[in-house]
């Protein structure tokens, strides 16, 4: 993950993160459809992308993000299993911070989610929220760049011109990186075919080949 995607206490997103708010992840799209309904419902099963159902969608809730109420050091410990997840949904990532105070379900933080479950679970930073969440209870808007984290809008509310603008900022963002690794992975196919690495790779077969004739392994 580049640099710009790996979240970090000096991180310019990490402090957004971490001011007390539970989030909910999202895409432009989904995020359209929960303003016309009116609130977040649970994925019922049909948006299945992780092989199987997880913790939160088992216990029937929505899963959310809490980077507050455990230390700094334990969250940013499992950041490797959360992090991938602010970027994606390509080009923006949808984050929708939500006040506590304004939440009617039952919240399930870890470890109680793991208990009668057997799906995947983020240690100390994901919580199921059991029943649905109402469009009011949003009071924070992040749209994050899919493929650096450190170019990123926040809002208290949000409208189409904003989530356009960020789209089409963005989307240029990820058409470089997009061919930025197109490069090179041309670059690393052009190496592995050329005569000098194809010698090379020999070589150290027939080595390898000697070595292993003449005992030399143990």
């Amino acid at each position: 993950m580049s640099d710009g995607r790996t979240i970090h206490s000096g991180h310019p997103l990490w402090k957004e993160l971490r001011n007390g708010l539970l989030w909910h992840r999202t895409s432009i799209t989904d995020y359209q459809q929960i303003k016309a309904d009116g609130f977040i419902q649970p994925n019922d099963g049909r948006a299945d992308r992780w092989g199987g159902q997880y913790a939160c969608q088992q216990l029937g809730g929505i899963s959310l993000f809490d980077f507050t109420s455990q230390s700094e050091k334990r969250v940013l410990g499992e950041a490797r299993k959360w992090q991938q997840f602010l970027g994606d949904a390509r080009p923006v990532t949808v984050l929708l911070g939500l006040e506590r105070g304004k939440l009617s379900g039952r919240l399930i933080p870890y470890p109680d989610s793991k208990q009668g479950t057997t799906g995947n679970v983020i240690p100390w930073v994901e919580v199921c929220h059991c029943g649905l969440i109402p469009v009011s209870a949003i009071v924070s808007f992040l749209l994050i760049c899919a493929v650096d984290y450190r170019h990123f809008r926040k809002f208290e509310e949000l409208d189409d011109d904003k989530l356009t603008s960020a789209e089409l900022d963005f989307i240029k963002m990820v058409q470089g990186e997009n061919q930025r690794q197109a490069k090179l992975h041309d670059k690393i196919r052009a190496i592995a075919e050329s005569p000098e690495f194809k010698a090379r790779l020999e070589e150290a077969k027939r080595r390898a080949a000697e070595t292993k004739s003449a005992g030399g392994y143990g």
